[in-house]
């Protein structure tokens, strides 16, 4: 059933994603416990973690973050045309990504990251085939280095912005100016205040440091298991569909799944980092998987599995949900 609506657009998802947001976020309000807990010393995120405590505003602002973040997705899904226009599973991967991974304790940083790196991918695909585009560029670069105060690991995003601008558009000097201006400006202004306040100067350089200095075995949580699995299973099936078929029957289509394998290879790091959890390993892959697995949940014509697949993914799921009730 889910299938079918989520194959009509806009108009035929609305109702089922708000049912499905609102349910989700009513859970995390019973939640009574947290499954993983995140050691990373984000800056700006620890701050309002401290201020931050009553559950039904923590759960509002984490729901309301994947809100607009399902949102930002439709954007570049369908007005940056890298997928069908009646295509929302990216919509739906994406929510049940962030809902199944949530904290419901405490606010999740990642979240807010995917938010803004969501608004730069829009930002530089909408450079694709313009003339004048400097604002955009500028733009992209301010808003992924500007994540890198809340989640150190968006330090990985940050080739990838430049790999995506070759992609999308021949070299001009002008433009990689800005790109390289845009990521440096937040960590100007940052480095100004420190340096006046004399507190945490140059805190993205020993935060990255010691991002990839913290490298171990990742660990699996056992609520995780069988969501992760399902989630790898259907990637890998993601990727090999359009290495046998194409890509896409756009130019555009075909770059912007090119940024998304880009983007899979250069987050590989993210499986070793030293305070990742399970889900926050999850939250980080959830841009190229949202898009990915969506297109191909999308292009299978029996509606029969796709329903099958999505059942199996919603059951995987509820286990982590369940677990966050305590009751299991």
């Amino acid at each position: 059933m889910f299938a079918s609506l989520l194959n009509k657009g806009f108009r035929g998802s609305l109702v089922l994603l708000i049912v499905l947001l609102l349910t989700a976020a009513l859970c995390s309000l019973l939640s009574v416990k947290s499954l993983e807990n995140g050691t990373y010393p984000d800056l700006f995120y620890n701050y309002f973690k401290d201020k931050i405590h009553a559950p039904a505003l923590v759960t509002l602002l984490n729901y309301s973050l994947i809100g607009l973040g399902m949102f930002l997705v439709s954007m570049v899904s369908v007005n940056q045309e890298i997928s069908d226009k009646q295509n929302y599973f990216p919509v739906f991967i994406y929510f049940f990504i962030s809902s199944t991974c949530v904290n419901p304790l405490e606010l999740t940083p990642q979240l807010f990251t995917n938010l803004l790196l969501l608004y730069a991918f829009y930002k530089l695909l909408d450079t694709y085939r313009q003339e004048y585009v400097l604002k955009q560029i500028f733009d992209a670069g301010i808003w992924i280095s500007f994540t890198l105060y809340f989640t150190i690991s968006s330090v990985l995003f940050i080739p990838v912005f430049f790999i995506a601008l070759s992609i999308l558009r021949s070299f001009h000097w002008r433009e990689w100016a800005m790109a390289i201006l845009g990521v440096m400006v937040p960590v100007f202004f940052y480095e100004c205040m420190a340096y006046l306040s004399n507190f945490n100067r140059w805190y993205v350089f020993g935060a990255a440091a010691d991002y990839f200095r913290s490298f171990k075995v990742p660990v699996f949580s056992e609520y995780y298991l069988a969501f992760s699995t399902l989630l790898i299973l259907l990637l890998l099936l993601s990727i090999l569909q359009p290495l046998l078929r194409g890509f896409g029957n756009t130019v555009k289509k075909q770059r912007s799944k090119w940024i998304l394998l880009w983007l899979l290879f250069f987050l590989i790091p993210a499986f070793f980092a030293g305070g990742h959890t399970n889900a926050g390993i999850i939250l980080t892959y959830a841009l190229p998987l949202s898009f990915l697995i969506g297109d191909f949940l999308f292009q299978i014509k029996q509606i029969k599995i796709t329903n099958t697949l999505l059942s199996i993914l919603m059951l995987s799921a509820v286990i982590v949900f369940l677990g966050k009730l305590g009751f299991i």
